[in-house]
């Protein structure tokens, strides 16, 4: 995708600070999110999970995203095309809206539920805008790799000058991960999974025309996966290249799509679906003796049975982990995790149902499956769309296999939560323009007196 938003009546320029201004917003808001306004606040080792630097429950935070959030709203209302706007108004969105302010309106804490859902709405403007801004695709992989590697450079800054913070310690709720490295994030499973998916924006980049940063930014991100002690990640990661590189190569629709869906439902399949239907996890045993996936049975066991009673509606926005239904219990005997100090239930889908009930869930699915899919399928695999449709999809399914083993929908600033709006958001953009190409080929652009921005992919 070749984005060059210009006009008859509007010449590019070729000024360096033009050339600049077309990727170094993107990326100082892609950069903001992935590492927070406060990235060197040390965290407390008794936190599992969580958004970078603290971002939930920090005021610094909170005044610096609501102020990127006002900002992102006015950059895609005066400087994003209209044809970009256009593509942005996926009607799938708007249910998912829907659900959330319904989720909102029954948590124990709707003030609480109303300012995490700001917040999330506000990551989704930033994907939204870092996204919109670029209008080549030089400017585009300037600000993957830009924004990327300077995560990786505070990450690093974190590690070896800020050990508190970008180390695990000894003491605390899980002194088991001492030594392993976290960098600006508050769990080493957070930072391998974003580094995993800047791995991925090394390879695009360096096969996209920045061989050298490509490179380095690939090679430092599997470093600090391989340092963070993430057999997971290390696991998925290749899949999701290979699968994404598979697709790409498969013309006949139907069939690319069952490629894409085949881990993902596979690996779904084999963590809350094997809870979900013994036999299965029974099966697994064979193979795998006493597989629990690090104890995350027991929580899905535990969630499960309170999504029984009240399986339509759920409890509401971030209304059952770390709650007094939960905090106040006595710990079951037979339960390998203490779940009165879990933060989420490490399993995007089953927090989805408990969050939001079944339907809720379902509409949630559309949203963040269904719907890349759909957008992916429409994509030529030829030229720059092709490319950027290869690396969104491959990002999607990577994080779509680690929602299986982590929570992180809507979880406000969490990086890898937004490493999934940018491959969703990419492939919606990308599938817009080009359908809206192919539409008008041919047909001669009407003058007028402001007329629409151009694309060309």
């Amino acid at each position: 995708m070749t984005i060059a938003y210009t006009t008859p009546e509007q010449p590019r320029v070729h000024s360096s600070f033009h050339l600049a201004m077309t990727w170094l917003p993107s990326a100082l808001v892609m950069t903001i999110v992935w590492i927070s306004f406060r990235p060197f606040t040390t965290q407390l080792d008794d936190v599992s999970a969580g958004a970078p630097g603290g971002g939930g429950g920090d005021i610094v935070n909170q005044i610096g995203f609501g102020i990127l959030g006002l900002v992102c709203g006015w950059m895609l209302m005066s400087q994003a095309s209209q044809q970009i706007r256009n593509a942005l108004k996926n009607p799938v969105w708007f249910l998912v809206l829907a659900v959330l302010v319904l989720s909102v309106a029954i948590a124990d804490s709707p003030g609480s539920a109303i300012r995490a859902m700001v917040f999330s709405i506000i990551v989704v403007f930033a994907a939204m805008t870092a996204l919109a801004m670029p209008r080549t695709m030089d400017s585009m992989v300037l600000v993957l790799s830009s924004a990327a590697m300077a995560a990786v450079v505070f990450c690093y800054v974190a590690v070896f000058f800020v050990p508190s913070q970008g180390v695990h310690g000894s003491s605390g709720f899980e002194s088991q991960h001492a030594g392993l490295w976290r960098g600006v994030y508050d769990h080493k499973n957070v930072a391998a999974y974003v580094m995993g998916a800047f791995a991925m924006i090394g390879l695009f980049c360096a096969r996209n025309g920045r061989p050298v940063l490509g490179i380095l930014l690939c090679v430092l991100s599997i470093l600090f996966v391989i340092n963070a002690g993430s057999k997971t990640v290390l696991g998925i990661l290749p899949v999701a290249f290979a699968t994404a590189g598979l697709a790409h190569w498969i013309s006949w629709r139907p069939l690319k799509a069952f490629v894409i869906l085949l881990p993902v439902a596979g690996l779904a399949t084999a963590t809350l679906g094997a809870v979900l239907y013994p036999p299965i996890l029974e099966k697994l045993w064979e193979y795998i003796p006493g597989l629990s996936y690090t104890g995350r049975t027991d929580l899905w066991i535990f969630g499960l049975e309170y999504l029984q009673k009240t399986p339509w509606l759920g409890y509401g926005f971030e209304s059952f982990w770390g709650t007094t239904r939960v905090t106040n219990l006595e710990q079951p005997i037979e339960l390998n995790w203490d779940v009165r100090g879990i933060v989420h239930g490490h399993n995007s889908w089953l927090d989805a149902m408990i969050f939001f009930g079944i339907p809720g869930a379902l509409v949630v699915g559309l949203a963040l499956v269904v719907s890349p899919i759909v957008d992916y399928l429409r994509i030529p695999p030829t030229g720059n769309a092709g490319r950027l449709a290869s690396l969104f999809m491959g990002i999607w399914i990577f994080t779509a296999l680690g929602a299986n083993l982590e929570s992180f929908f809507f979880r406000r600033a969490d990086p890898f939560w937004f490493c999934m709006l940018i491959a969703i958001i990419g492939l919606r953009i990308t599938a817009h323009i080009t359908v809206t190409q192919r539409r008008n080929a041919g047909r001669p652009i009407p003058m007028a007196s402001n007329p629409p921005s151009a694309a060309s992919v």
